[in-house]
């Protein structure tokens, strides 16, 4: 990539490739586009540092700039580890959902009463998934109106005075919306909270 940054020596030119090398090795884990993305970022602080630093040689100069830097691992495993974990989130892997949330309700009393809403909304979407279960071997299993207020029942068995709905639909509903239902909580759940924010202006 150093012909995207005009170095004039070799021995620049090798103190770079180095470097790179190594960023390439650290970011190894995430996806192409992210790794291309953050290195691009670091690379391009870099320039701009050698290109502010006093030295003469412009070997030195590009060393002063990565010893500023600092070691890549101080910066980049931190980094690495939140964006595998806002990974995770939005592939709503169960472990990485449950650490978010008992990571939310360390923030403040808005994320607790996030968390209460997150929590509820995942555990209506497995209630609907076991029904939806369950439903295909118990057709009692179901919603249930009430014949005399209309009002609305979820029942593991057959309610007296009461009429199921759509009982023939009923396993193909709450499967589908339960799956939709977890699959748009974890998506919001990394939007909100997870989602990689790039700092243009990060020194790392």
């Amino acid at each position: 990539m150093t012909h995207q940054f005009p170095i004039k020596s070799e021995t620049s030119k090798k103190l770079w490739s180095n470097f790179e090398r190594e960023l390439n090795h650290k970011l190894a884990p995430l996806s192409v586009s992210e790794k291309d993305d953050i290195k691009m970022e670091i690379l391009s602080h870099l320039y701009e540092s050698a290109l502010n630093d006093g030295a003469e040689s412009e070997e030195k100069r590009i060393i002063n700039a990565i010893d500023r830097l600092g070691e890549p691992d101080l910066y980049l495993t931190p980094l690495i580890l939140d964006i595998l974990h806002a990974q995770s989130v939005a592939k709503g892997h169960p472990k990485a959902i449950l650490k978010s949330l008992l990571q939310i309700t360390q923030k403040s009393l808005l994320h607790l009463s996030l968390t209460a809403i997150f929590g509820f909304g995942y555990f209506i979407s497995f209630i609907f998934f076991i029904m939806g279960i369950m439903h295909i071997f118990n057709p009692e299993v179901g919603i249930w109106l009430d014949n005399n207020g209309g009002l609305l029942s979820l029942s593991f068995s057959h309610q007296d005075n009461a009429t199921q709905w759509l009982p023939a639909q009923f396993s193909f509903i709450a499967i589908l919306a339960s799956v939709f239902a977890y699959w748009g909580l974890s998506k919001l759940l990394y939007l909100l909270f997870f989602k990689p924010k790039v700092n243009k202006q990060s020194s790392y």
